[in-house]
């Protein structure tokens, strides 16, 4: 096979927009870019994660990664007051493999601190505190459910109805017989539409609604959440200069090189190794290859030879969640006004918001929306979507007015080398595709969060690269 046999364009897909391969152009002029025993496509904290791993057995890498900066979606935006988190947030008791790279590449860390700002519901227009919402007319839930607010009604009705309390048989055939949407488990329930609606599919975190997301997933999804809960504190930790600083510390300790600004194009086996083909026409070639990229992303990537059966499909239809972030800068207090909790809970584009802190004191305000929320800003031009959340803010808030504004908003969804925030599972796939996914193909190996075992996040992440690594060390070994 020659390198002249891969033909590369740029997609027009808009919001997925990526690289891809086409015949009929012509290719560019192939010249070698780099030799490594393993190539790791994306330098997330999977990918470094295996990088690590084989460069301490000896092993050399290189990765490739398309844009100008690495992390993923591990992205701190540390020229941003109170450093938030674009990406991955928190950083729990669980997250064993982050705390340890932390540990071994003296990446500082204390104990996370909540904002103490406090939060309330608005909905229909109605801003109603959370010790008011058991006896508010506006409140749909029923039963044990009454007291609950919007916010923890989600994880507390997924508590409910688990059908599993560890955090490894949510694939198992026993329980994916059982796998449903989530509107259909809490309809059998005998719980209403008003209420599931509210309460699951406002502000639904994974997903676009709750219509086609798996309940077995999130009843993973939530016992990963609960086992952040040590008997001790602390249950979650604050990265010193935010969590981007263990990815900077990771790339640091490496030897091989890093080829920022490289998306590619295709990946070729045969022979006594394998090339990954960039879209410009550098090739870089190593006996072994870790792709990390998320399905969203990758889908765009031609493999010769071809991947069939489940594995190709779950890469082709593999969803991710939408989102809308942004970071609100304020004059004033603006909630020290109007009597309300700084925080919000809404069924407006805002969907979920709160203060930025540093050393105690807020120095913004930081929106997250998901679901229906989010896809409804992101068919905006961004301009509009921004001017959308502070509209949707001052009428909730008068007391705002005039005192807030967007300092920057973003959106994994819009990003083409992300597609979403996060990997989620639709009814039935987790049956279909989790155990075969992300099973090596030949010389290639798949890892990301998406492909995670049991952790999920940035620990999920991790956890991959760490199993990607370890199957490359058998095979070469």
């Amino acid at each position: 096979m020659t390198t002249t046999s891969f033909l590369s364009r740029r997609t027009s897909l808009g919001l997925m927009a990526g690289t891809a391969l086409a015949t009929g152009l012509t290719p560019r002029r192939a010249r070698a870019a780099d030799t490594a025993d393993v190539i790791i496509v994306g330098a997330g904290l999977s990918g470094l994660t295996a990088a690590s791993w084989l460069e301490s057995e000896g092993y050399t890498t290189a990765i490739v990664e398309a844009k100008d900066r690495i992390g993923g979606r591990c992205y701190t935006m540390t020229d941003l007051p109170g450093q938030p988190e674009a990406g991955g947030s928190s950083v729990g008791a669980m997250y064993a493999r982050f705390l340890d790279f932390c540990d071994r590449l003296g990446v500082k860390r204390s104990p996370a601190q909540g904002s103490g700002f406090g939060s309330h519901i608005h909905i229909k227009g109605t801003n109603i505190l959370n010790k008011d919402w058991a006896d508010h007319p506006l409140n749909p839930f029923q039963g044990d459910a009454k007291t609950l607010t919007p916010a923890a009604y989600r994880f507390r009705m997924i508590d409910k109805y688990s059908l599993f309390d560890d955090l490894e048989s949510w694939w198992e055939p026993s329980i994916t017989q059982h796998d449903v949407s989530l509107r259909d488990m809490m309809l059998a329930k005998g719980h209403s539409e008003a209420e599931i609606r509210l309460g699951m599919d406002t502000n639904p975190g994974y997903g676009h609604t709750i219509d086609e997301l798996s309940s077995v997933h999130m009843m993973h999804v939530w016992n990963f959440a609960k086992s952040q809960s040590e008997p001790e504190p602390p249950n979650f930790w604050k990265i010193e200069g935010g969590n981007s600083s263990l990815v900077n510390a990771m790339a640091s300790a490496m030897t091989g090189a890093i080829h920022r600004n490289t998306p590619i194009a295709g990946i070729r086996t045969g022979g006594a190794g394998v090339e990954v083909v960039a879209d410009d026409g550098r090739v870089f070639t190593g006996k072994k290859v870790i792709v990390t990229l998320p399905f969203s992303a990758l889908k765009f990537v031609t493999f010769d030879p071809r991947i069939t059966g489940p594995q190709a499909e779950a890469i082709q239809t593999m969803p991710y969640g939408s989102c809308f972030h942004a970071f609100l800068e304020t004059d004033a207090p603006y909630w020290e006004n109007d009597g309300l909790p700084a925080g919000m809970w809404m069924d407006t584009s805002p969907g979920r918001m709160g203060p930025q802190t540093e050393n105690g004191e807020a120095v913004g305000m930081y929106v997250f929306s998901t679901g229906r929320l989010a896809e409804f800003l992101n068919r905006m031009p961004k301009a509009q979507a921004e001017a959308r959340l502070i509209a949707d803010l001052v009428a909730a808030r008068p007391a705002a007015k005039g005192k807030v504004r967007v300092a920057r908003s973003w959106s994994w969804a819009k990003d083409p080398y992300a597609g979403g925030m996060y990997a989620y599972w639709r009814p039935g796939m987790i049956a279909k595709y989790k155990e075969t996914m992300a099973q090596p193909s030949g010389p290639i190996h798949f890892a990301g969060e998406h492909t995670s075992q049991s952790t999920r996040g940035l620990e999920g992440a991790m956890e991959s690269g760490e199993r990607a690594a370890f199957e490359v060390l058998d095979a070469l070994g």
